[in-house]
């Protein structure tokens, strides 16, 4: 593929979803993508200084800072959810980001994202309450 006017390589792998700001990116957007198989996620927005929506994208790093925990907890790598700030005039960082992203796709075993889908898979499930013991008087 090709990254902006530069038409710079980057891997055909890697599938893009554009959203308008980063903060539009969801929890359960990132949950979805490693439910269904993705072996790495990047959420990548604007700079801090250039944030068109005032400060959405401080929202985008404590969101994903909370995923990393929550990954970390479920036994999953947080490294394979990424955040870069790349701003739309930088299509050689775009470029580079997208190779290193591949990069790291590669060193993610079957064995990792079958594990990844069954823990997901298992967090959807709902908790049963637990039942009350009943003693007679």
């Amino acid at each position: 593929m090709r990254a902006g006017t530069a038409r710079l390589q980057y891997p055909t792998s890697n599938r893009l979803i554009r959203t308008m700001c980063s903060g539009r990116v969801d929890s359960k957007f990132i949950e979805r993508a490693f439910a269904r198989g993705a072996a790495i996620v990047l959420v990548s927005g604007c700079h801090f200084a250039d944030c068109h929506y005032i400060n959405a994208n401080r929202w985008t790093q404590k969101r994903v800072e909370k995923m990393w925990d929550k990954l970390e907890k479920m036994g999953i790598r947080p490294e394979r959810l990424q955040l870069e700030w790349i701003s739309a005039a930088e299509g050689q960082k775009f470029a580079r980001t997208m190779a290193e992203m591949e990069e790291l796709r590669r060193k993610v075993t079957k064995e990792e994202i079958k594990h990844t889908i069954k823990a997901f898979q298992e967090a959807r499930k709902p908790k049963k309450p637990k039942k009350e013991k009943v003693t007679a008087s």
